[in-house]
């Protein structure tokens, strides 16, 4: 994080006003959603979030141990801002329904989550961030804002569903209504006071842009997380990685073993990464309102870098156990593959291998 003055002073705007902004520049820039949360702010989650890291459900990823009172209150190290900006963009206009991936035929790009087939959104949506707050600060004479996409550290989700982006649901993703789970969330550390904003008591029904709405009218329960009594996302998790009670146990997230771990999945589960190279979508491909969402938000079309690439087309499933170091740098830099390593992803598609040979 780059150093900052702490003596920024504060810019008053009213919500009409930033929404009415917002509404100009989004899309402009292919953000889907944009919101403000008022700081400092009630974080209802804060408890979970500190159980989860006492659990140690993290799987020893340290980076989200880093200073946890700073990532909860930005305030600690930004005395000065008055409101932090969430923006959201979507990488896939839902899931109608995934390949059996333990079909030897299946691209090998169709094994890979969806966020991750095409460029790094850290590049693409940070840049599109950017964008947006160079026009506010031509619209809004003293604004400052410093924008980042999971290197604040924030916590994004949280401040989202506040901002009204959507609801906590079940797989631990933010679920919006209409466009579902598929999108990457971004924030920007503000010196705006933002009249007529709530400050953060519960969520706001909608946020202040949105290309479509979350409902036809306000919900009674605005604290719901609207999944209700569907339990599609526990069962059909491979490894049980989320809790009944809620949350997530990374330990035993697929996701965590092809990209935090860079293959090294458990000896004893191997069988259970399936035909999964990198990342996992199973929660989020069965959840009822990313195939509603499959229907509906299509025409809005998302961001062509977030599509798979050309160049990955060249490639077959065994390639990838034979790429070279150089190779892989050559092909999947600026690109999600590129956590991986070269040997994490000549491991995961050794296990690939193994469990369609299992197969048939």
């Amino acid at each position: 994080m780059s150093k900052r003055p702490s003596d920024i002073p504060t810019v008053e705007i009213s919500r009409q006003e930033l929404a009415e902004l917002l509404a100009e520049l989004c899309p402009v820039h292919r953000i889907d959603l944009a919101g403000a949360v008022t700081l400092p702010c009630v974080q209802p989650h804060r408890q979970r979030w500190r159980q989860w890291l006492a659990a140690e459900r993290h799987a020893d990823l340290e980076y989200v141990t880093r200073d946890p009172a700073a990532r909860e209150d930005p305030l600690r190290k930004n005395p000065w801002a008055q409101s932090v900006l969430i923006f959201g963009q979507r990488y896939t206009d839902g899931w109608a329904g995934d390949e059996d991936l333990l079909l030897r035929e299946v691209p090998w790009t169709d094994r890979v989550a969806r966020y991750a087939r095409g460029r790094d959104y850290h590049d693409v949506l940070l840049k599109d961030i950017k964008r947006v707050v160079a026009r506010l600060k031509e619209a809004v004479p003293g604004l400052a804002a410093f924008p980042s996409t999971d290197t604040g550290p924030y916590l994004e989700r949280e401040y989202a569903w506040l901002a009204g982006l959507g609801f906590m649901g079940k797989n631990t993703c933010l679920i919006h209504e209409k466009l579902g789970s598929g999108m990457f969330l971004g924030v920007a550390l503000t010196n705006l006071r933002v009249k007529g904003l709530s400050a953060g008591e519960q969520p706001q029904a909608e946020p202040l842009y949105a290309v479509v709405p979350r409902r036809r009218r306000t919900p009674s329960r605005i604290l719901a997380n609207h999944c209700g009594s569907c339990t599609a996302c526990l069962e059909a998790c491979p490894t049980d990685a989320l809790l009944p009670s809620g949350g997530l146990d990374a330990r035993r997230c697929i996701s965590t073993w092809t990209i935090e771990w860079q293959g090294r999945a458990p000896a004893e589960h191997r069988n259970e990464q399936g035909g999964l190279l990198f990342g996992c979508d199973i929660c989020q491909s069965v959840c009822p309102w990313n195939q509603r969402a499959a229907e509906k938000a299509k025409p809005l079309g998302v961001r062509a870098e977030y599509a798979a690439l050309d160049a990955h087309a060249e490639l077959k499933l065994a390639d990838l156990v034979e790429l070279s170091d150089d190779d892989f740098r050559a092909r999947f830099r600026r690109t999600p593959l590129w956590r991986a390593h070269p040997a994490g992803l000549r491991r995961n598609a050794e296990v690939v291998l193994e469990n369609l040979s299992a197969k048939e």
